[in-house]
C-alpha cells in the first residue's frame, strides 16, 4: 500500500512503535487485539488506524509519536565519515545504526527498520546503486527514505542515483547544515502521514 493515508506497519515496526517485541504484536493480531491484514506472503500488516486505536485502548504510548527517538541508519565504508555522521546526528538526538559493509545493509535494516539510511554510493564490496535497488525490492524496507552521500557528482552519476530509488542526494564534503536539514525533512517524510 503505497498510498500515504493508508500507512501500513509490519510488524517490526509496531513493535518499535509499542516498544514491545515483535512476537507480541503477531500474538496481539492472533488474538483479535489489533486488527491486521495479510500480504500475499503471508506477513501481517497493520494500518496506522488500527496500530493507533489499539495503543489508545491499552493505553501503550498513544500520544507520543512524535517523541520517539527516529533511527538513521548510515552506510559508509569510511571510518572517518562514519565517526564524523555519528557526533553530528548524536547532537541532534538520533539513534545512529552504523553499517560499514555493504553486504549487511539489506539484512540490518529489514531487522532495526531505520526512519532513514544515509548510503554511500562508492563502496568496494557492492555499489551503493544494487544496495538501494535490493532496498527498494524488498517488501519490509521498500518505504524507507534513503538519502545518498556521496563523492559521485556527475548528471549522469546523480541520475542512476534517484533512478535506483533514493529519494534524496547530498554530495560529499558537505556542510553540517545542510545534512541535518535534509535528515530533518527525510525523517519527517518516513513517518507523517499526509
Amino acid at each position: 500500500m503505497t498510498d500515504r493515508d493508508h500507512k501500513a506497519f509490519t510488524t517490526f515496526e509496531a513493535a518499535k512503535i509499542c516498544h514491545v517485541t515483535h512476537h507480541s504484536i503477531k500474538n496481539w493480531i492472533k488474538q483479535g487485539l489489533i486488527k491486521a491484514s495479510r500480504t500475499p506472503g503471508g506477513h501481517y500488516r497493520i494500518l496506522e488506524n488500527d496500530l493507533d486505536s489499539f495503543r489508545d485502548e491499552y493505553d501503550m504510548f498513544p500520544k507520543e509519536k512524535d517523541d520517539v527517538r527516529r533511527r538513521v541508519m548510515v552506510v559508509d565504508d569510511d571510518p572517518d565519515a562514519l565517526a564524523m555522521m555519528d557526533k553530528i546526528l548524536t547532537d541532534e538526538g538520533v539513534e545512529l545504526v552504523k553499517v560499514s559493509n555493504a553486504t549487511e545493509v539489506g539484512l540490518k535494516a529489514a531487522q532495526l527498520l531505520p526512519d532513514l539510511i544515509l548510503l554511500d554510493f562508492l563502496m568496494p564490496e557492492i555499489n551503493g546503486f544494487d544496495v538501494c535497488k535490493a532496498l527498494r525490492d524488498n517488501d519490509l524496507t521498500r518505504n524507507i527514505p534513503i538519502m545518498a552521500v556521496t563523492c559521485l557528482i556527475k548528471e549522469q552519476d546523480i541520475e542512476r542515483i534517484f533512478a535506483s530509488g533514493a529519494d534524496e542526494y547530498l554530495a560529499k564534503p558537505f556542510k553540517v547544515n545542510q545534512l541535518l536539514g535534509k535528515v530533518r525533512d527525510l525523517i519527517g517524510k518516513g513517518r507523517t502521514v499526509e
